[in-house]
Parts: C-alpha cells; sequence; structure tokens
C-alpha cells in the first residue's frame, strides 16, 4: 500500500476547507448539463459517456454499469459551492440586483448489485438529486421627480422589486448492464423524475406627495404587478445503452428518451392594477385598473427532449493516462403549455381580466436544440492515487419569447445564458472503498439583455404594454455569473469480498 505523503494531504485538505469557507451550491435553470452526478464524474466533467462515470454510470450511460463488479452501498456529494450573480441595470440606471448565496445539500446515494450466479449481470439502484437551484432577490429603490402631470410639483417615488425562484429535480429508480462479451456491454435504466417549481415574482410602485397637512392633502398614485405559482410533475425518464471496447479504445453511446408524464399539477395566481393614473395626456381624469386571476389544479408539463449521448475514451500505452471525450445533442421542443390553466377557474378561483382564464395564467416554454461537450483526462499517479480534470460547454436552451407583451406576457423574470466549467482534483482508494476532493469553477455571461424593469426613469403611464409607473427598458443588461464549488465522495464497499 501506498501512503499519502502529509505535504500531499494538507494540500488537499486545504482546497477542500477553503472551497467550504467561501460559500456552497446552486444549479442554474434552463441549461441540461449544469451539475454532475458524483465527485468521481464531476472531476472528468461529465465527459464519461464511454466509462469512468463509477457509481453515476446508471445516469450517463447504464451500458458502464458493468464496470462495477462488486456489491457496494455509496454516498456522493457536492460538499460545498459559491457562487456571485450580478445583472447590471436590470431594474434601471445602476439598480443592479445581485446575489451571493451558500447551500450543501447529497447529491448521489446508490446500491450496486453483481450477482454471482450471473456474473455478466450488474444492477444499480440509485436516488440524487439532479437539479437544486434557488435564487432570491430583494432590491428597492427611491428618488423625487416630477412624475404626475396633473399634481403640480415633485413626488416622492419608492419602487420595490422582489423575486424569489426554487426548483428541485429529484431521481429515483434502477438499471443494469450486460456484458454479452468481453468487447460488447448494453444496458437500460428506468427512473422517477420528481421536479418541484416555485415562483414567486412582485412589483410595487408609489408616487406620493407628503403627507397630509390641513389645507394640502396628500396624492397617492400606486401601480403593481403580481404573478406567483407553484407546480410539480412526476415523470419517467428512461435510457438505452451500449459500450464497446477495443483494445486502448472505448466507445459509448446512450438514448436518452423523452419523458412521459405520470402526474402532477400546479396552482397559479396573476394580478396587475394600478390606481389615481392619467393614462390620457391633457385629461385630468384619473383612472384605474385591475387585472386579476387565480386557478388551481392546472395541469404541469416539464418535458425532458429526446437527446443522444456519444463518447469515446482513449488510454495510452503505460495504463496510467486516460483521455475522455463526450458529446450530447438535445432535440428541440416547440413551444408548449408547462403550465396549463383550463377555461374554467373552478371553484376556489377566478378571472378578472380581458383574456381568457387559459390565456392569463398558462406559461409556455420551448426548447432550442442543443450540443454540448466535455473533455477530461485521468492520470494514475500511485496505486492508490489519481489526478482527473476536465471542461464541459454548458448552453442555455430556452427560448423565453412567447410573441405577447406585458402584462400578458407569462414567463420567468430571469436571465439564462451560456456556462463553461472547469473542474480539477483527487481520487484517494483503499481496500474497500476511496474518496475523491475537487474543485469546480465555472463562469458564465451575456451581454445587451434586456431590463426586467425600469425602475430609475419612472413615467406615470407610457401605454398599456408597460408598467404604471415605471420607465421604458432598454437592452443595456450585462450578465456575469461565477460559482466554486468543492467535491467530496465516500465508495464503501459494504461486503467484505477478497
Amino acid at each position: 500500500m501506498v501512503e499519502i505523503r502529509k505535504p500531499v494531504l494538507q494540500a488537499i485538505l486545504s482546497v477542500g476547507l477553503f472551497a467550504i469557507c467561501t460559500a456552497t451550491s446552486l444549479s442554474q435553470t434552463g441549461r441540461y448539463w449544469n451539475q454532475n452526478l458524483n465527485s468521481e464524474a464531476a472531476l472528468l466533467s461529465g465527459a464519461v459517456v464511454a466509462g469512468q462515470a463509477g457509481i453515476a454510470a446508471i445516469f450517463y450511460n447504464p451500458a458502464n454499469i458493468t464496470e462495477m463488479t462488486k456489491n457496494n452501498l455509496s454516498l456522493s456529494a457536492n460538499l460545498a459551492s459559491a457562487y456571485f450573480f450580478n445583472a447590471e441595470n436590470a431594474l434601471g440606471s445602476d439598480l443592479s440586483p445581485n446575489r451571493l448565496q451558500v447551500d450543501v445539500y447529497p447529491r448521489i446515494v446508490t446500491l450496486t448489485v453483481n450477482p454471482k450466479k450471473n456474473p455478466n449481470l450488474t444492477i444499480e439502484l440509485a436516488y440524487f438529486t439532479k437539479a437544486n437551484f434557488y435564487m432570491q432577490i430583494n432590491q428597492g429603490t427611491s428618488l423625487t421627480s416630477d412624475i404626475i402631470a396633473s399634481n403640480p410639483g415633485d413626488e416622492e417615488y419608492t419602487a420595490d422589486y422582489y423575486l424569489r425562484m426554487k426548483f428541485q429535480d429529484f431521481y429515483g429508480g434502477a438499471g443494469f448492464g450486460y456484458k454479452l462479451s468481453d468487447n460488447l456491454a448494453l444496458g437500460f435504466s428506468g427512473l422517477i423524475s420528481y421536479k418541484d417549481d416555485q415562483y414567486y415574482n412582485l412589483v410595487t410602485t408609489s408616487a406620493f406627495t407628503a403627507a397630509e397637512q390641513e389645507d394640502d392633502p396628500q396624492y397617492l398614485s400606486e401601480a403593481s404587478y403580481h404573478i406567483k405559482y407553484n407546480m410539480y410533475d412526476v415523470r419517467l425518464i428512461t435510457k438505452l445503452g451500449m459500450q464497446y471496447r477495443n483494445n486502448s479504445w472505448t466507445f459509448g453511446a446512450n438514448i436518452n428518451l423523452p419523458s412521459l408524464k405520470i402526474f402532477g399539477d400546479g396552482t397559479v395566481v396573476k394580478q396587475y392594477e394600478y390606481s389615481n393614473i392619467q393614462t390620457n395626456p391633457g385629461n385630468p381624469e384619473k383612472s384605474g385598473l385591475y387585472y386579476g386571476g387565480r386557478q388551481k389544479g392546472c395541469s404541469a408539463h416539464f418535458k425532458d427532449p429526446l437527446s443522444i449521448a456519444a463518447g469515446v475514451n482513449y488510454m495510452t500505452p503505460s495504463g496510467k493516462t486516460f483521455f475522455l471525450f463526450t458529446t450530447e445533442y438535445f432535440f428541440g421542443l416547440k413551444s408548449y403549455n408547462y403550465i396549463e390553466a383550463s377555461h374554467d377557474p373552478g371553484e376556489e378561483g377566478y378571472n378578472y381580466s380581458p383574456a381568457e382564464p387559459e390565456e392569463w395564467l398558462s406559461f409556455t416554454s420551448a426548447h432550442k436544440p442543443v450540443l454540448n461537450a466535455g473533455v477530461a483526462f485521468k492520470t494514475v499517479i500511485s496505486d492508490r492515487l489519481v489526478y482527473s480534470g476536465g471542461f464541459r460547454t454548458d448552453f442555455n436552451y430556452l427560448d423565453p419569447d412567447d410573441g405577447n407583451v406585458f402584462p400578458f406576457k407569462n414567463e420567468n423574470s430571469f436571465y439564462t445564458f451560456n456556462v463553461y466549467h472547469f473542474n480539477s482534483g483527487v481520487n484517494h482508494s483503499f481496500r474497500r472503498g476511496s474518496i475523491t476532493l475537487g474543485m469546480q469553477f465555472s463562469h458564465g455571461r451575456a451581454n445587451d439583455q434586456e431590463q426586467i424593469f425600469n425602475l430609475t426613469e419612472p413615467v406615470e403611464y407610457a401605454g398599456s404594454n408597460q408598467m404604471a409607473l415605471t420607465g421604458l427598458t432598454t437592452n443595456q443588461v450585462q450578465v456575469r455569473y461565477w460559482a466554486l464549488s468543492a467535491y467530496f465522495g465516500f465508495v464503501f464497499d459494504f461486503m467484505n469480498q477478497d
């Protein structure tokens, strides 16, 4: 047995502790390759369709389950991750929502069984968190300006923006791999996906004069926009995979079939209102407006598209270094209702809007085709210590434009962008398992994006397609995203085998 020397061990622990102290994890929605499942595959940037996926083979390529030849119960976790998000000018000039967040959560638990009577068959049971995203923004501003044309002099103006988003995707199921020969293996997995999506957005604005005096009553104009939903969707995910070995080369491929809905629904509430607003210039008559709707039991359809992945691994003649490449093509999805309201709002619902309930409350989604790719390497330092590293793309698939305009446009007011991930770390094995420690750096950006709202240059009323007491939006938003993650993985063979 080769021991890890003290300086090397100190360096490994320092990397892990640094990441823990700097914060923790986010899984970004709108991208397919935002998370890796287990620490071993994470350090290889998920470029493991041809092999080396470890306990995550059930997800990346079920044919590779045959690489695990011992019974084991394992846990792999994303120990800690920090991300910083900034959207410059998203709510107006120099009003830039940002978020620094910390999180810790387990990633994947698996049970692998290799029957003695059929050594060519390996069965894997797994439960894992595929996505765990949370975002909260609370931003406000105030100013003094002459906003209300019919009210002489300046008004005080206040505006508040609140956003809370939470999305989780849990997988559980079984898979098997079977060796047809020493060169060829096939595999299949069936997984149940439970998706929980929650969204809440509130914008309030007010223009007013000083508190009421005896001969000078207070003037007040207000506007607000409020939309929220919560939904869940349970779906069946099936994968077919193959692996072929030829000397130093290993080839792998899998097909991820479109998901099938089992059940799920959601609740939607949406309101837009304003009061004491002059909508016609030169006409001192004030007006108010209220549009609102609520419906529960809306059908939820959080679809997963057809995708095809292929990979190739090469082992050098020394047998100590591996080079890996994986690419996956995700087919597009035409616009569909992922929250589908019905014509009848039901006994506990209502609709007070110029549109039918199914138009006012339904949310649509469309997915663009995406091609992602990852490259990685793995080198054996000693019979116990392995160093790995990799890079992968993570392109955004969402196409948020549904053709509608405010206030009939239903979408998450959140920016989607491409991200690039860099991974590095070590794996130390012992007699009955292994420990993995590593880090991931992620960066993404998007330029010239449209503002969510303009709360720093408000006007009383600019038209029916813009919220009252807000300003005209422009394409001047610069989005920046950075994340630093630490991985910790532990695999233990619970059966005492030779």
